[in-house]
């Protein structure tokens, strides 16, 4: 029929008053009405379409949901696939407001299953005709967001689980797509609210029944590149999550826009169920999966503060160093966005170690370590720890060393790497007594080439080890102490040295110099020339260079000393007591300049006060309790006066701020000693760092050098190590086997975490009395420390009693058992 000619007879219906109250009163929800209207139509002439959008009745009927109204209409011969303008059927309506009798009615009268929107025809003078004037009629009816997208489309995008089951099982193609290429699958969850469980099943139901249909699950979509996985993990369904892993989805797929996986979807939404389910059928190495900012799915869950998921991300091997693109490693993170990091961290190192056998066994108890949260596979072991360090922002955050897992790290660590620490040591020992040495020759005018010849070679040493340091660590070795005294005691030692041999004279040089001098002189004072000049043989400059850099070089190696586990201890001391009295030096110091300008005023004849700086430091000489009260006060002007200031500095200084000061240095001794031993850690942590970092550096991984492979194995400590304790009832005590390394104290620590852990976690299994649980736990423990206390003093020297009291032919007898599991 040619167009002009159905616009004329669309226009002619229009005209009929019936046939658009009959659209008014079906678009108004008033049935009743359209019912009396629908019987007053002997011809059928009303189940035409009708308006702009060509809409018949069947179409409004469909949307209202009545299926008495469609059997009426059905009767009189309405055409079931009839489609408007835009090709939108009955069955679109039905499937897009959810009606499954309707959709059922629909399919079992003949209803096309893969019929798609759009516009079917477009008539050229359509806006100069008549239809627009009552154009009105459909225009609330729904209209399509997409081209192509069929009744499968709708009903999927809408959650409308029993009219997806209905259209599948009606044979409607789960892969048809629309004009943007876009299938149903991809369309579900798209208007699912999370927090809605019935919606969520219907959600479930829908993704089964697509998959059930033989449904692409790994179809991607065009826009996002995502795909339903994808969609499943944001919205949180486990069991949507499993559908599709178990059709072969796949878990660790990039999406195109920001290079997610449903693993980060998953974390960054917080669903640990989900989370859960895909961390089951991922590969361990696969967790840290980067997305296209590095951003892994550990960072994303700390970013959104989601406790559970980042907790389960480390368990199941999460890398806490792992860093995005801006430096942001997964333990900042953490620290920047969990609440209460500390003792969030705390909780999860104490999950570390566990009860490997039964709880209630007193006779014989093994706890397993293990260090894998500290010391990720495929990484270098330190850098965890290294994260951490950088992480922390005071001394109460670094107090996470401490805790007896983190500990037992390092010291084993320790024990790996300490043979490159004794040779650094040997190298500073070697440096500081060839400087010193090298110093006092020169003086005497000795033979000192030797000792200048060592000093060269351990200051180049020297030199090259703190390049290393500054080359791998710019950021951080740059801001150290440490590093810059270094290259201080370095750069002087070299300048020294080479000095020296320009300043070479032999005896015979320094006595034809003698002998310019007068005759008249005494041998005693002929020795005494001699004496200073030999010292006037040296420039003056070189003088001060030598006297400096000695005491700098012997503060360096207090420093690297206090790397030592067992006396860096009271060296890391003395840093926070020296901290302690230059604060209150800052905070005082105006009074004791206050001082040193009134005894300047009082002492204005000369002598030790003639000037502001040799007041200053007679004044603080004098804080010392070296007065010299006679000599001071022999004068007879201003004796009043001098006498009142005297006696007021000695009330104020020697006697009140001294030991002002003496008290606030050492008053929290504990607190101190406590800061003192986080200090060791740090520098022992950053100290291994740097010599694993080194020792893995590709010169070491080259083929001609052969011993790479017992580097390797010196670097490395195993994943996991058991500890036994156990009770020997022939000599009525107890020990724990256990490696030298780890101190009695550690060991102690150890397994009173593993109880404490194995006793919570059958609290929470049984339904026990919170006050019965109370007591039970405290009465197990102090048991265990009361066994732990009696083993202490034989531990540390269990292997050397054994070699004392027991013969060597019974030696093999007693050989404790291999403890570490590789």
């Amino acid at each position: 029929m040619p167009p002009m000619r159905m616009v004329a007879e669309a226009a002619m219906r229009e005209r009929d008053p019936d046939h658009v109250a009959l659209m008014s009163a079906l678009e108004n929800g008033e049935l009743e009405r359209a019912a009396e209207i629908l019987a007053r139509d002997s011809q059928n002439k009303y189940i035409q379409p009708i308006g702009a959008l060509q809409v018949t009745a069947l179409h409004v009927a469909a949307w209202q949901g009545r299926i008495d109204l469609l059997d009426l209409l059905y009767v009189k011969g309405a055409n079931v696939n009839a489609t408007d303008k835009i090709g939108r059927g009955a069955l679109y309506y039905a499937a897009y407001c959810g009606y499954a009798d309707v959709t059922r009615w629909i399919l079992q009268h003949g209803g096309d299953t893969q019929a798609k929107v759009g516009v079917n025809s477009c008539t050229k003078d359509l806006y100069k005709s008549p239809l627009v004037k009552s154009s009105f009629i459909g225009k609330v009816l729904p209209l399509p967001v997409c081209w192509g997208r069929t009744p499968l489309h709708q009903a999927v995008k809408n959650n409308h689980a029993d009219v997806v089951r209905l259209l599948v099982e009606a044979g409607a193609d789960v892969n048809a797509k629309d004009e943007n290429l876009v299938s149903p699958l991809l369309l579900a969850g798209s208007a699912v609210n999370r927090d809605d469980s019935q919606e969520m099943a219907k959600f479930v139901e829908i993704i089964k029944t697509l998959v059930s249909g033989k449904a692409f699950v790994n179809i991607i979509h065009p826009d996002t590149g995502t795909t339903a996985l994808h969609h499943a993990a944001g919205i949180g369904s486990a069991e949507a999550t499993k559908l599709l892993l178990t059709n072969g989805a796949w878990p660790m797929f990039k999406c195109k826009s920001s290079g997610s996986t449903p693993l980060h979807i998953a974390a960054s939404a917080g669903s640990l169920e989900t989370l859960i389910t895909l961390l089951r059928v991922i590969q361990p190495h696969c967790i840290d999966t980067c997305d296209q900012v590095n951003q892994t799915a550990l960072h994303l869950a700390s970013y959104q503060g989601h406790s559970d998921c980042v907790r389960m991300l480390i368990k199941c091997g999460g890398n806490l160093a792992a860093m995005t693109k801006t430096g942001v490693t997964a333990v900042d993170a953490i620290f920047a966005h969990m609440p209460r990091p500390l003792d969030f961290l705390k909780d999860i190192l104490d999950s570390c170690v566990q009860m490997s056998s039964n709880c209630s066994s007193e006779k014989y108890n093994t706890i397993t370590v293990d260090f894998s949260i500290l010391a990720p596979k495929y990484h270098m072991q330190m850098r965890v720890m290294t994260a951490i360090i950088a992480a922390t922002s005071s001394v109460t955050q670094l107090a996470i060393l401490q805790h007896p897992l983190v500990e037992t790290f390092l010291r084993l660590k320790w024990a790996k790497l300490r043979i490159f620490f004794f040779l650094l040591v040997l190298v500073h020992i070697v440096f500081v007594i060839s400087l010193s040495s090298y110093a006092l020759m020169l003086l005497q005018n000795e033979n000192y080439v030797l000792h200048r010849g060592f000093l060269g070679i351990c200051a180049c040493i020297i030199l090259i080890h703190n390049m290393i340091q500054v080359l791998l660590e710019p950021r951080h070795y740059s801001m150290q102490f440490e590093t810059w005294l270094s290259f201080m005691c370095v750069v002087l030692s070299l300048a020294t040295s080479i000095a020296g041999k320009c300043v070479e004279y032999t005896k015979d040089d320094i006595q034809q110099g003698l002998q310019v001098q007068t005759t008249q002189a005494t041998t005693e004072m002929k020795g005494t020339q001699a004496e200073g000049e030999k010292l006037l043989q040296c420039p003056e400059w070189l003088l001060h260079c030598m006297s400096i850099n000695i005491l700098l070089g012997w503060v360096q190696m207090m420093l690297l000393i206090g790397r030592f586990p067992m006396w860096g201890y009271y060296a890391l001391i003395f840093s926070a007591v020296l901290k302690t009295m230059l604060k209150m030096l800052l905070a005082f110091g105006y009074l004791i300049v206050g001082f040193a300008l009134s005894f300047a005023v009082l002492f204005h004849g000369g002598g030790e006060f003639c000037d502001l700086w040799r007041a200053i430091v007679r004044t603080v000489v004098m804080m010392m309790g070296e007065y010299e009260y006679e000599d001071l006060l022999k004068q007879k002007h201003l004796r009043i006066t001098t006498r009142i200031v005297f006696f007021i500095f000695t009330m104020l200084v020697s006697v009140v701020l001294i030991n002002l000061m003496i008290g606030l240095a050492v008053n929290d001794i504990q607190g101190i000693e406590k800061e003192g031993h986080i200090r060791r850690l740090l520098k022992q942590a950053e100290f291994i760092a740097h010599l694993e970092r080194v020792t893995s550096h590709r010169i070491f991984r080259s083929s001609w050098l052969r011993p790479r492979l017992s580097i390797h194995s010196s670097r490395d400590i195993p994943a996991k190590m058991t500890l036994s304790y156990r009770e020997n009832y022939s000599h009525r005590a107890s020990h724990i086997e256990a490696p030298r390394d780890i101190p009695c104290e550690l060991k102690e620590a150890l397994f009173l975490l593993a109880t404490k852990s194995c006793f919570m976690s059958d609290n929470s299994a049984g339904d026990r009395n919170a006050e019965d649980t109370d007591v039970k736990l405290s009465s197990l423990l102090n048991g265990l420390e009361g066994h732990l206390r009696k083993l202490r003093p034989r531990c540390s020297n269990n292997l050397t009693s054994r070699k004392l009291t027991r013969p060597r032919r019974n030696k093999r007898k007693f050989k404790p058992r291999n403890v570490i599991n590789l």
